[in-house]
Parts: C-alpha cells; structure tokens; sequence
C-alpha cells in the first residue's frame, strides 16, 4: 500500500467514516484498514467524538447537526456518548422530515395512494381533542392586555378553547389569537441560545421553540390570525394597537 492511500484512510476515519465505508471505497480488506489504524493509535471514542460538541443534560448526551438541504437544527441524543456520536456521524448527512418530504412528493412518497382506516381517523380526533397541551391559566400581563382590549372596545375572550389548545387571548371581531410569551418561560431568542436547557421544563430552548412552532401553524392552520408578543416587547397600551391596527379592515 502506498504512502498516499495510508493518509487517506487515516483521514477519511478521522473526518467521520466507518472502517466498512472505507474498506468499500478503498477496495482495501477490512483488517488491513484495521491494522493502519491500530498502528496510529486511533480509538473511535477518543479521536472522532472529540472533534464534536456533546453536551450531557440529566441523563441524556445530546448534540446539534444541521439538515444538509435547509440548515435546520436536528437533535441527536441517546443515553450514551460512544452512541450519539455514532449516530451523529451515520446521520450528519441525512435531511430531516421537512425535506426528505419535499423530495418524496407524488409517487416518490411511501405514503403515495394510501389512506388512513377508519379506525386510525377516529383515534387521531380522539387524541387531537384530548386534554389541551396549555392549562387554562392567565398571567397578570393577560390581564392587562385584555383591559387594554376592553378599554378600545374589543370583546375579548381568555384563556379560550380552540380544537386542543387553549389561547391566551382572542379577539373575535378581528379573528385574532395573542399569544403572550414570557422570555423565561419560551426562552426568548433574543436573550437564550438554541442548547440553553431550561431547568425547569427540562428541554433546551431548540425543543421549546420547536413545540411553539407547532402550536402557532396548526392555530394559523385552523384559519385564525395569530400575534406573538414576547414579555420583552410588551409596552403596554401602544404594542397593542400596533397588533390590532394590523387586521382592522378598510
């Protein structure tokens, strides 16, 4: 074996690929591969997960790749180290959900053509109107959005139902949810970074964003307006004018 196929092995392992990945494409046997990589002290643990950011929360090891299509962030945890940095690596140069579906419209989607039983439809509604994921309860900020409301003669309705959730505000005559958003609570872009873990929910920033994300299309899905005010942005009487003056029609 020449000089330059040694190096390449040795760099191909340290950029992230398998001894089997490598044998296919070297077209080299595997203990051969083994032996060059043995002979440089090379263990997986100790030179490939390295040059990775695994963060350890509670019980769990987790790290960030991104989606190679639309630059997304996609978790990948398991309870053991060795297994997040091998599943980082097996699946860094997988799209997620969103894209691998964009590529699998019509005929190239597994799901082309099929229908759900009636069975499976009646289970979906029964979990979709099962208990809300929000509990019905107001904040003082709520409160004081509604009085400013009530005070520029909106009829307003808190803490009100809609298909599972339960909305912080809703204006009926302007077809308007208002979500309030507590910086804490929500972890404010603006103030916490994607991996902050919230230890109170505990989940990090990225996974509560993700779950508001949800809540907000599926609400603008049923064909309601929908503003999000964060705590930090909230100057009382002005910022919601601001918001009403949006959807207030000619």
């Amino acid at each position: 074996m020449d000089e330059q196929t040694r190096k390449k092995i040795i760099k191909d392992y340290l950029d992230g690929k398998g001894s089997t990945t490598i044998e296919k494409e070297i077209k080299f046997s595997k203990p051969t591969i083994l032996k060059i990589l043995h002979s440089e002290n090379l263990i997986r643990k100790n030179e490939r997960c390295k040059k990775i950011n695994i963060k350890k929360f509670d019980d769990k090891y987790i790290i960030y790749r991104k989606c190679p299509s639309c630059g997304e962030n996609i978790k990948v945890s398991s309870n053991n180290h060795s297994i997040t940095c091998r599943n980082y690596y097996n699946s860094i140069n997988t799209n997620c959900k969103k894209c691998s579906l964009k590529l699998q419209i019509g005929e190239g989607n597994p799901f082309y053509g099929k229908k759900h039983s009636q069975k499976s439809l009646e289970k979906m509604t029964k979990t979709l109107t099962s208990t809300p994921i929000k509990f019905s309860s107001s904040s003082k900020p709520e409160k004081k959005i509604e009085d400013i409301l009530i005070n520029l003669n909106y009829d307003v309705k808190r803490t009100y139902r809609i298909g599972q959730y339960i909305c912080d505000i809703f204006i009926e005559k302007l077809n308007l949810i208002i979500e309030y958003n507590g910086d804490y609570w929500h972890c404010n872009p603006k103030k916490y970074k994607f991996d902050y873990f919230h230890p109170h929910k505990k989940k990090l920033a990225l996974d509560i964003w993700d779950e508001d994300k949800i809540r907000i299309d599926k609400l603008k899905n049923y064909g309601y307006n929908l503003e999000v005010l964060w705590e930090s942005d909230f100057s009382g009487h002005e910022s919601i004018i601001k918001i009403c003056q949006k959807y207030v029609k000619n």
